[in-house]
């Protein structure tokens, strides 16, 4: 077709096709009542003379081929009210599931670098009528017809309209006007950027805070402590808080007003819940078990938690009451946390009521009785720890950071006047405390009233006081000095030391500069008081010789030069003279002070160095002394044994030390006391040793069995072991059959043992490889023996790798979680990578066993071992490719995910493209391979990755493969739209996000107490006289608190390193669903796993990783409604359907699966298909129901997904059982089919 033909024939029919696709829209808007209304749908046919305008500007006026080079000749503009009923739009399947939407044509216009900065907004598909509907005979002329649908809001609408119409359609012509249009079109940018953008964006937040409004509504207008008395079991009251958490309390008008009529019912609640028995909840597939009583708790606490500021007090009683009698020591830890919260000094408190709010919390808690007091010690301690503090904090939360101010608490006599009470409260605490361990804590406490402000200024009264405070401290524990034990003196006399140390320039100021030189005198005075005090005791002096790492010494006080080393040469002279000393008349006290030093529990072996080599010396001089103490040694002092034995083995009388030994075998308590005595001295008593494994293994003694394993790795010769290589065999065997790894914490750094790998047999190293199988984690100790054991045996380490994917844990899983392989490799990696070829054959071989978590598993090893992608493993995996099949291309890119699109892998990857140009599955593999990204900064961080990834590929594009040509150009289309796209969800991102927190004037007589405020703002009035007089009303922004370390992907990507921390990987595919596991990873083990099983072939993939097992599951979760990471909120708005993974605590079950999500459809569905698969799941009733609208389940086109919360128990089991894993992934997979 050409324009003639347009103009004469196809006119008329393309205006009625325009005229169709409206009528089509219309109706399915009006047949969704979920669907916004738009303000109009207009249509068009492109104007002729417009048509032949664009066609000339494209030098294709000639063209006969008209309907494929315009997609525009048929149009519908969607004119919505709102960004937010055009997100909603966009965010369904409407436009899917009426009509063919042409690959590759989904325009998003947005002012991006690449279109210069263009203004006009909106969102543009070409469509076709659906096969079904073309068969229709009145839709049959316009088969093959394309029709642009534009959607846009009005105001972008009226932009654009008249913006076209001055800018585009009326031209002056030449010279004339080029001025002054300029001017007409700098006016338009400067109208979209000053008003209609900011407009914008205030009607969205508006509509969406008078949703929220709404939301909360219902509940606000029923009484809610009516509601919580009348619940007749824990599900009840858990519904019933839930809603006062989410939707009530922040839009309370009076806040203090509706916590005091709470405070009943939500202790009434949490008593209620302990003395109830879940009760199940009935399904449609049958009954669930109940919420407990934990569930019920954890969540009042999180509102009170809301609600402290409103009744200090109230909240204090009503938090030790919920406290007394909880049994579950993390709730319990909770609450204490919840106590120190409410008691610190916070910046926004302080100016409306000075620290009488501290005040307040200690005089209530000077009202009970010391009964009362140390049934709740934590709670006490918190509070009288924060009331002594001297700094003040406080958090304002921006758009883009948030501002943490620390100061110091004002000076005033109150503030006086609560420091006294509380460390009155705490010496008397002191003074009731029946061990070392609550003397501490007390201890621990006080302290803070010593310590000035960190890193801020402040006053000169205020050094005073810390200076004051601190000399009451020092003369209340010298007078309870006489019953201390040892060990308490020796750290506050180490504590005090330094404390002399810092106040000694104070005292000896001759100008007084701090005005503060008699306070700094008095303290000296007293701490050299308590010195002398304690000092007075020899044995006591004589004990801080023998033990500890924080021995003072008269040295120390005089000269501050007086270092570690001087003071360790100086212990152990001292400890040497002890030696003559001890006769027949005293070797008993000395047997009783040795016994004391003895008792002292530490697990720092710095703790007892110099004790140690006083035992070995008292041995090798005083034999006989050394031999009456060990016949009467208590367990303690036999913990010591090596010492004795080290000593007497240099004796000079054998017939004591082999006596020694002889009983000591014989008695077999001490077993591994021997066996380190040999490690660690020169004796060569080779068949002893054999005779002590022979009677380790005999009795079953595994500690000493691993100790004689470390003494053969250390000294595998024969002159201290007869056949050294039988003794290592005999002691793998048996802790072989234990799978007993424990010596593996002593062995990776030994360095004698270099002899030991030189000649280590075949046979040795499958053994020890056999040992090493068991451990659960190959941490940095593993890979130290591993990395030895590769510099001659490789291909063994390979095997033994090969081995651990292979292993089925599924009988071993209460041992902990079982990672095949690490996550990262440090020097193991530089010695397996020296032979590519032996790892990817070594690799191949794992491939078909393990062929759906190859990636995550195998793959990722390899990727470890080839960080980066070198040349020459990226060389021989193209060649692997070229000269293979589909199982070598897939293998290939098993690895290439896990890698962040280095330019190496681009030569596998084209190899890929060019060898299965039709394996739509490959292709989606090698853009995802090329996509993965490294850590990104900003909020444009994404947008600037997939340019660097788009211009990558411009080497691609003079490929002289056809094919490898083809798909560049096509990837490059589709990476410029989703930079467009992360340029228009950056903006609306920043844009909601500066109205989130923006700062409104408040009135100073307002209480502030409404909204979503956690800060001070609610604190109540009526509760407390101010100490300040500012009158000023902070007005908290904070959004709403979680354990959470980061509450955004911006937050944790600032903090954490990508490749390092955590990683993300996706794999997109042709498939309405996608597959999330978004806590994957170490942060919720197993959901990566699982969430790859259940996407299989079909389904697209997302996941977000932790890579370091070993810390918190709060330090890289982000909860699943703030879940923003750019990456998954693009893959969940493409999909039309999200199902997520999560894991959860087993909480006393731990087989049932917490199903959740907004597309109730689909969460029936997963559960009748599991449960028909042999599975217990629930439906409804838990504490996860996943249906928040931000929640990423929920973010997919049609706001309705799918959640899974998988206890740990059963996730393990899934990972180490691939049948069960099967048969879980198919049901959730036969489920989303049944419902797609």
């Amino acid at each position: 077709m050409n324009i003639e033909d347009y103009e004469k024939t196809y006119y008329s029919t393309y205006a009625d096709f325009a005229q169709t696709v409206r009528f089509i829209l219309e109706n399915a808007l009006r047949a969704d009542k979920g669907q916004p209304r738009p303000q109009s749908v207009q249509c068009r046919a492109k104007e002729v003379s417009s048509l032949r305008r664009r066609l000339v500007e494209a030098d294709k006026l000639d063209t006969q081929t008209l309907e494929l080079d315009r997609r525009d000749l048929a149009g519908v503009r969607l004119i919505f009210y709102t960004n937010n009923d055009v997100d909603r739009f966009l965010a369904s399947s409407l436009i899917h599931e009426n009509f063919e939407i042409e690959e590759d044509s989904t325009k998003i216009h947005h002012p991006v670098p690449e279109n210069k900065e263009a203004q006009y907004r909106a969102v543009h598909y070409t469509v076709r009528l659906r096969e079904e509907r073309v068969r229709l005979p009145e839709y049959a002329r316009f088969a093959g017809l394309r029709c642009e649908i534009q959607v846009q809001t009005i105001l972008n609408h009226a932009w654009s309209e008249t913006s076209h119409d001055i800018l585009y359609k009326d031209k002056l012509g030449d010279g004339y006007g080029e001025k002054g249009m300029k001017a007409i079109a700098r006016r338009f940018e400067r109208i979209m950027d000053k008003y209609l953008i900011p407009a914008g964006f205030e009607i969205q937040k508006a509509q969406q805070e008078y949703e929220r409004l709404l939301q909360g509504k219902s509940l606000f207008d029923k009484d809610i402590a009516t509601l919580l008395d009348g619940a007749q079991n824990n599900n009840e009251r858990y519904e019933v808080l839930s809603g006062l958490k989410d939707y009530s309390i922040p839009n309370y008008d009076d806040l203090s007003a509706a916590y005091e009529g709470l405070r009943g019912p939500l202790l009434r609640a949490v008593k209620a819940a302990r003395a109830t028995e879940p009760v199940p909840i009935d399904t449609t597939y049958g009954k669930m078990e109940g919420f407990k009583a934990d569930a019920v708790t954890t969540l009042v606490l999180e509102i009170i938690e809301r609600l402290r500021y409103a009744d200090v007090v109230g909240t204090l009683q009503l938090l030790i009451d919920i406290y007394r009698d909880e049994a579950e020591e993390d709730i319990r830890q909770t609450i204490v946390n919840a106590v120190k919260h409410l008691s610190e000094y916070n910046v926004d408190a302080y100016r409306q009521v000075g620290p009488m709010l501290q005040m307040a919390l200690v005089d209530y808690l000077a009202g009970m009785s010391s009964i009362e007091l140390d049934s709740i010690r934590p709670i006490v301690l918190a509070v009288w720890t924060e009331a002594i503090q001297s700094d003040i904090t406080g958090a304002e939360w921006k758009a883009d950071s948030v501002v943490l101010s620390t100061g110091a608490v004002p000076v005033s006599d109150q503030l006086q006047q609560v420091r006294e009470k509380a460390m009155t409260a705490l010496f008397a605490a002191y003074e009731r405390s029946n061990d070392d361990t609550q003397k501490r804590a007390v201890l621990a406490a006080l302290d803070a009233a010593t310590r000035t402000p960190n890193q801020v200024q402040y006053s000169n009264e205020f050094l005073s006081i810390t200076l004051r405070d601190a000399t009451r401290i020092v003369e209340f524990v010298t007078a309870q000095a006489k019953s201390e034990s040892y060990e308490l003196l020796q750290h506050l006399e180490h504590q005090f030391l330094y404390d002399y140390r810092r106040t000694r320039t104070l005292a000896d100021d001759p100008d007084n500069r701090f005005n503060c030189q008699t306070e700094a005198a008095a303290l000296i005075a007293a701490i050299l008081k308590f010195r002398d005090a304690i000092n007075t005791d020899e044995r006591f002096r004589q004990y801080k010789v023998l033990v500890g790492f924080e021995s003072v010494y008269s040295e120390h006080w005089t000269d501050e030069e007086f270092d570690y080393q001087r003071a360790d040469e100086y212990r152990k002279k001292e400890a040497d003279s002890y030696l003559a000393t001890i006769n027949d008349a005293n070797e008993s006290q000395w047997y009783d002070l040795i016994a004391r030093c003895a008792e002292t529990k530490s697990s720092d072996l710095a703790t007892f160095a110099v004790f140690v080599n006083f035992l070995s010396n008292l041995a090798e001089r005083r034999p006989e002394v050394a031999e009456r103490f060990l016949a009467r040694a208590s367990d303690d002092l036999c913990r010591f044994l090596p010492g004795f034995l080290n000593g007497l083995s240099r004796s000079g009388r054998n017939d004591i030390y082999e006596a020694i030994l002889e009983r000591e075998l014989v008695s077999a308590k001490h077993l591994s006391g021997i066996a380190r005595h040999l490690r660690y001295s020169d004796v060569k008593q080779p068949d002893f040793a054999h005779r002590l494994l022979k009677r380790a293994i005999d009795i079953a003694d595994s500690a000493a069995v691993s100790e004689c394993l470390l003494f053969a790795l250390e000294h595998f010769d024969a002159e201290q072991i007869t056949d050294p290589d039988s003794f290592l065999r005999d002691a793998l065997a048996f802790l072989n059959d234990r799978k007993d790894v424990r010596w593996v914490s002593e062995a990776w750094f030994l360095e004698k043992g270099g002899k030991l790998y030189e000649e280590l047999t075949p046979e040795r190293t499958a053994q020890i490889l056999e040992n090493l199988g068991h451990v659960r984690q190959v941490n940095y100790q593993v890979e130290g023996i591993l990395g030895r054991l590769a510099e001659r045996q490789p291909e063994a380490i390979w095997d033994y790798f090969g081995a651990r994917l292979a292993k089925n844990f599924d009988e071993d899983r209460d041992e902990g979680r079982f990672e095949a392989v690490p996550f990262r490799l440090r020097s193991l990696g530089k010695v397996l990578a020296k032979d590519p070829q032996l790892a990817i054959s070594k690799g191949l071989s794992w491939f078909s066993g393990d062929r759906r978590l190859f990636q995550f598993r195998g793959g990722r090893l390899l990727s470890n071992v080839f960080p980066h992608c070198t040349p020459e493993f990226a060389a021989a995996l193209a060649g692997l490719v070229k000269a293979g099949g589909d199982t070598e291309a897939d293998f290939a890119l098993a690895i290439l995910r896990n890698y962040h699109g280095e330019i190496s892998t681009h030569a596998v990857l084209k190899e890929i493209v060019s060898r299965f140009p039709g394996d739509a599955r490959k292709l989606s593999e090698v853009r995802a391979a090329i996509d993965s990204t490294g850590v990104v900064r900003g909020e444009l961080g994404f947008a600037e990755a997939w340019r660097t990834r788009r211009d990558s590929l411009t080497e691609w594009l003079s490929d002289e493969r056809p094919l490898v040509k083809a798909f560049a150009e096509k990837h490059i289309a589709e990476l410029n739209l989703r930079i467009a796209s992360e340029h228009r969800s950056a903006e609306t991102e920043k844009e909601m996000r500066n109205r989130d927190y923006e700062h409104e004037d408040v009135d100073e007589d307002d209480d502030g107490a409404g909204g979503e405020d956690d800060g001070a703002s609610g604190i109540s009035r009526n509760q407390t006289a101010s100490a300040d007089s500012s009158g000023a009303t902070a007005r908290s922004t904070k959004p709403g608190e979680t354990s959470d370390k980061y509450k955004s992907y911006s937050a944790l990507a600032a903090g954490e390193t990508e490749g390092v921390d955590y990683r993300k990987f996706f794999t997109e595919k042709p498939s309405p669903v996608l597959i999330a596991a978004p806590h994957g990873g170490t942060i919720e083990p197993g959901t990566s796993e699982i969430a790859v099983a259940i996407a299989g072939n079909d389904l697209s993939l997302y996941c977000f990783e932790g890579l370091k097992p070993d810390r918190p599951h709060s330090d890289l979760h982000i909860e699943s409604h703030l879940f923003d990471e750019p990456e998954g909120l693009r893959l969940a708005a493409a999909a039309d359907v999200v199902v997520t993974v999560h894991g959860r605590k087993d909480e006393g079950d731990t087989e049932t699966v917490w199903l959740g999500g907004l597309d109730h459809q689909l969460r029936d569905a997963v559960a009748k298909n599991l449960q028909g698969a042999g599975f217990r799941v629930r439906t409804t009733g838990h504490r996860l129901p996943g249906e928040e609208p931000d929640n990423i389940c929920n973010r997919g086109k049609r706001g309705a997904g799918g959640q899974l919360e998988i206890p740990r128990t059963l996730r393990d089991a899934l990972i180490a059982d691939t049948q069960k894993l099967v048969n879980f992934a198919g049901a959730v997979q036969s489920a989303i089919v049944q419902t797609k």
